[in-house]
């Protein structure tokens, strides 16, 4: 696939999606100029060197990992960097429910969990397919949390999930 050009090795593939996702993905993680890099490269999320040095490698990846022109590339653990074990092609819908487990304004500490102060329970609740779910009340947010995981898992849904240990 690269053929040589001068000292340099031209792959031919600069005007293709793939190498957009990729220099993308590479931007977000290595450029501080870049309007997400607090969210990816100053947040410690790398690219695996395998990919980081070679697009054929990320390219090949991607059209033996199931790439279509409709999915974007998502990271499985977003705690961990872009590498073949921790990614996948998935739709825009899928992507966003695999985000960070903690927003900024939750106050129970756990997604999927809220306090109702009128019954001084925690909820477990969820949203499929647009439809919010009650999963139960506990007395503490650490069951609540257990709750929402063992849904989650047991329903092989595609939403992140707390890591409570022990899930």
């Amino acid at each position: 696939m690269s053929m040589k050009k001068g000292n340099a090795f031209k792959h031919g593939l600069s005007g293709n999606r793939i190498y957009f996702t990729w220099h993308s993905m590479k931007n977000r993680c290595y450029n501080e100029k870049n309007i997400f890099f607090h969210k990816y490269g100053k947040a410690g999320i790398k690219v695996c060197d395998e990919w980081n040095n070679s697009l054929v490698s990320f390219y090949n990846w991607a059209v033996n990992n199931g790439y279509s022109d409709n999915l974007t590339i998502d990271r499985i653990d977003n705690y961990k960097g872009y590498e073949p074990n921790n990614c996948r092609w998935v739709s825009r819908a899928i992507q966003s429910r695999n985000i960070k487990p903690i927003r900024a304004n939750n106050t129970s500490g756990y997604k999927g969990v809220s306090f109702i102060k009128e019954r001084n329970r925690f909820a477990a609740q969820i949203t499929v397919n647009g439809k919010g779910k009650r999963i139960g009340r506990y007395k503490t947010a650490i069951e609540a949390a257990i709750a929402y995981d063992e849904y989650v898992i047991s329903n092989n849904l595609e939403h992140s999930i707390n890591n409570i240990k022990g899930v």
